[in-house]
């Protein structure tokens, strides 16, 4: 595997998180043309049996209302922030192998399941797979703190069965956060050489 080799990404002489505000864009987009959780976008288990395998990628990228929409939006941009240097195949990487793993653990761990959306699992993806490079990088325990906090969190969410941080139109789906954390924290491992961000 190839070290990461980070360079500033720049537009003239501004120094501009382009990979963050990208990665944000498809969700505000379908928020604004299409609203709160567009019916045919939205991961349903019912339609995904029928062949509408779309849905599959497309959950992830909606939202069931505003707040929801920039609770997630905000949590992408922070921790998308941490691969803006790193090469863009390793956040694509990062990304389809969480939507699988979500999308993996939604279909069979949870049967019962009929509807899901948002982009929080993926978030959690990001944010494991961020600060165990970030502490292999740099040794600093902090970085241990908060991903175990963030496991803390998601452990209760599970045992209470709803998000303990926000209250949206649809509930929360917490395993989707769970799936998400372990897809990041398997996938650290092959970002060995990364230089964070």
């Amino acid at each position: 595997m190839t070290a990461f080799q980070p360079q500033p990404v720049r537009h003239d002489s501004l120094l501009l998180p382009w990979r963050t505000l990208t990665l944000t864009l498809p969700a505000l987009l379908l928020y604004w043309l299409l609203g709160p959780a567009p019916e045919a976008l939205v991961y349903e288990r019912e339609a995904i049996a029928a062949g509408e395998w779309w849905r599959l990628l497309t959950g992830h990228w909606v939202h069931s209302d505003l707040q929801h929409l920039l609770f997630d939006v905000a949590g992408l941009a922070i921790t998308a922030y941490l691969f803006e240097k790193s090469p863009l195949w390793q956040l694509l990487l990062l990304l389809a192998t969480a939507t699988v793993v979500i999308d993996a653990w939604l279909w069979w761990q949870l049967p019962w399941m009929q509807a899901y959306c948002g982009l929080s699992g993926l978030l959690n993806a990001l944010l494991a797979c961020g600060l165990l490079t970030l502490w292999r990088c740099r040794s600093d325990p902090a970085y241990l703190l908060i991903g175990s906090l963030a496991a803390l969190k998601i452990a209760v969410e599970i045992s209470l069965g709803d998000a303990i941080f926000t209250s949206t139109a649809w509930a929360a789906v917490p395993e989707a956060h769970a799936a998400g954390l372990v897809a990041g924290y398997w996938r650290a491992p092959s970002s060995s050489g990364w230089k964070a961000t």
